[in-house]
């Protein structure tokens, strides 16, 4: 029984903390676009809310510094992370917040 309980609270405490797709208001991808030479890392943020959002991206290969962005209501823009790459993948990571 204890078991069970633990592991329903677990569940609903992952629930409260981590929020659904639906809720989500914004999203991050990445983009690698071949040119002469190597390759171009871009990152994509996608508003999604009708609010100004703020928002930090980096990848995998380029941690530091984080790259800042500020995106008007319903709007996209795309981040030049890295140019004359020689890798062609990468992870973006980000994060947004509303301002």
């Amino acid at each position: 029984m204890k078991k069970l309980l633990a592991l329903a609270c677990l569940a609903a405490c992952t629930l409260a903390v981590a929020p659904t797709a639906e809720a989500r208001t914004y999203k991050i991808k990445g983009e690698v676009r071949e040119q002469a030479g190597g390759y171009r890392h871009v990152v994509i943020i996608k508003n999604k809310s009708r609010e100004w959002l703020s928002c930090e991206v980096w990848t995998d290969l380029d941690p530091q510094p984080h790259h800042s962005s500020r995106l008007g209501p319903k709007t996209n823009r795309e981040v030049i992370i890295r140019t004359m790459a020689e890798e062609d993948t990468f992870i973006p990571y980000g994060f947004c917040r509303t301002n």
